[in-house]
């Protein structure tokens, strides 16, 4: 009797477990046992980044199933998890990585840009429908020759109307046109020209007037002259308002197959979750393209209705707490808020003048908009960002995706944020400052404090800036301030990696390896050699810590049990000492997998057409 009892019992967990719910004990049995692997990568360099410090696990096999990591090891024991169906990919000693997190780009303004033939014809439709009429002035021309494009603008335009221009910054715009200008050569129709990205731009007597009309008089932002009148130029929360509430937002079916189109390029470098902010015809775009199951890589985004918005606490009541929601492709991280400062250079146009720093500045450049002080955004009367700060603390949300870029612009941002954390704390929620071209040692010290998480954008490194700095700010503060990895890292502030960029090659991730491996910009010179950190940090900044800026760390991030399968396959080891620092950026994708399926295949693709020089 007792022997047919034991074996009752033993067939019932038998059957059980074929029917796919394993009893209790089931975890003590070896995986051949509980369930077969239907992807089997072997033979490889598996780079798992499975810990923060020292060195990580390197295996040669990893063993997948149902999208997830199922077993990392040797060949023999992960070979044998392999089913009777299952696909195995011999790496022929190729290098597995964990799928990169960028975690700061705009997706969203690259894919209009890089695919405007497909997408500019159904805009202007719509626009023509809505009664709008585009075009560029180029005020860096001249003010008379600027206002001249204005006037063939209108003088094309029925009466009524609107005339929506765009231009980068420049004194012209910023100093010496007036309202009255706009007037002159708009007299029929409401004009508006965006200066930038939004941050700030013009409107015409007409334009005011509707934006009054919604917004009031005394909306931050209304710049006004000793008179009291408005100037016509609007900064901060009234240029923000002008773009994203007054003007009508283009629908998303436009948006869906440009977004897609530009996501697949991001899978082709490695990159298999990506962070940026969002408005709301956007996500609705990206929440589309997620629920036909054709979002090519992950997203986990901020929302756009923390920035420079007036009506942002009675808004935040009625969208309640949504940080986290989302699917396993697209799901909210945080709120952005309004930009503290500039750029150096471009974003508006100035080469320093419109960085909030109170370093002393060395040159001061012909196109400088703001060339004394520079332009701390949130010092502008009436700016209410440090309040909506407070107001999404208290509410549950958290701070990321922001612009910043002097030393001065990031004090007043960790201050706001220091302010928030004495109301309820902020520590282990991983507030966010992104960039980090000029970050003095006490801003370090504040983060620190903090529990910030840093994202890094290398390529702002690379590129033009850092000589700009330089000769704005002095080559001291560019040697010692500019993308500081290693003091940030030594401070205990977590760190993480984001392109901001669409251009090749400045935003692919063995390219970036390359520049906080070696300090050597686009013109040659090494910048911060004490600021080197090795190859190992660099791979976790990209993949690892990034998880933890997406609120994903439990599933993203490292080849580990029980992660989502999301793995770049490349040609050449990034740790391999063979492999010289100054070739990193020759390493090549050869397959991008997200959640175990192929998501590129360097064989088989196509070539993306080539990328337009970005345009700040």
């Amino acid at each position: 009797m007792v022997t047919r009892k034991c074996a009752v019992v033993v067939s019932v967990s038998f059957l059980a477990l074929l029917a796919g719910s394993p009893p209790a004990w089931s975890h003590e049995l070896p995986l051949e046992v509980e369930r077969y692997a239907d992807l089997v990568l072997y033979n490889g360099q598996v780079l798992t980044v499975d810990r923060d410090t020292p060195d990580f696990t390197v295996v040669k096999a990893v063993a997948i199933r149902d999208g997830k990591i199922l077993a990392v090891g040797e060949n023999d024991r992960i070979l044998k998890l392999a089913g009777p169906k299952a696909k195995r990919m011999d790496l022929a000693g190729k290098t597995v990585i964990p799928g990169v997190v960028d975690t700061h780009s705009h997706p969203n303004r690259y894919a209009l840009a890089h695919y405007q033939q497909e997408f500019v014809p159904a805009y202007l439709k719509f626009l023509v429908e809505n009664r709008i009429r585009t075009g560029r002035v180029r005020w860096e021309r001249g003010k008379a020759e600027a206002l001249a494009e204005l006037k063939k603008l209108a003088d094309g335009a029925a009466p009524g109307d609107w005339i929506v221009a765009s231009s980068g910054g420049h004194p012209v715009v910023i100093h010496q046109t007036k309202r009255a200008d706009l007037d002159q050569v708009t007299p029929n129709n409401p004009a508006y020209i965006r200066i930038g990205t939004e941050t700030w731009g013009m409107v015409n007597t007409k334009m005011l007037e509707i934006l009054t009309k919604s917004y009031g008089e005394d909306l931050p932002g209304i710049i006004k002259g000793s008179d009291g009148a408005p100037t016509g130029l609007l900064l901060g929360v009234a240029g923000t308002v002008m773009g994203q509430d007054i003007l009508p937002e283009t629908p998303p079916e436009l948006l869906v197959p440009v977004f897609k189109k530009e996501l697949e390029e991001w899978a082709a470098i490695g990159v298999t979750t990506l962070s940026g902010r969002f408005r709301g015809n956007e996500i609705t775009a990206w929440t589309r393209l997620d629920q036909k199951g054709e979002l090519p890589i992950r997203i986990g985004y901020t929302h756009e209705i923390g920035r420079w918005n007036p009506y942002f606490k009675r808004d935040i009541q009625r969208l309640g707490t949504l940080e986290g929601h989302g699917t396993e492709r697209f799901w909210m991280i945080g709120l952005t808020v309004g930009i503290t400062d500039g750029h150096v250079p471009g974003g508006g146009g100035s080469a320093g003048g419109d960085v909030c720093s109170d370093v002393e500045r060395k040159e001061i450049f012909p196109d400088d908009s703001f060339p004394e002080k520079g332009l701390c955004f949130w010092d502008q009367p009436g700016d209410p960002t440090r309040d909506t700060i407070l107001i999404a603390n208290r509410n549950g949300y958290r701070i990321a995706g922001v612009h910043t870029f002097g030393d001065k612009g990031q004090e007043i941002m960790l201050d706001a944020f220091a302010q928030a954390n004495k109301e309820r704390s902020i520590m282990g929620r991983r507030f966010a400052v992104d960039h980090a071209m000029m970050v003095s040692p006490k801003v370090i010290e504040k983060a620190s404090k903090l529990g910030i998480i840093w994202s890094l954008q290398v390529p702002m490194f690379y590129g033009r800036r850092t000589s700009i700095v330089s000769r704005v700010f002095g080559e001291d503060i560019a040697h010692r301030w500019s993308l500081p990895v290693k003091s940030m890292l030594d401070a205990g502030v977590r760190l993480t990696f984001g392109a901001d960029t669409h251009e090749d090659p400045d935003r692919q991730p063995m390219h970036n390896m390359e520049v906080m491996v070696t300090r050597v910009t686009h013109d040659g010179r090494v910048w911060g050699p004490r600021e080197k950190i090795d190859r190992n940090t660099a791979l976790r900044i990209m993949t690892r810590w990034g998880a933890e800026y997406v609120l994903r760390e439990k599933e993203l991030g490292s080849i580990e049990v029980g992660k989502l399968a999301d793995l770049v396959i490349l040609d050449k080891n990034p740790l391999d000492p063979r492999v010289p620092d100054e070739a990193l950026s020759d390493i090549k994708v050869v397959q991008t997998l997200i959640g175990g399926q192929v998501a590129y295949d360097a064989a088989t693709a196509k070539p993306f057409p080539p990328s337009p020089r970005q345009v700040e």
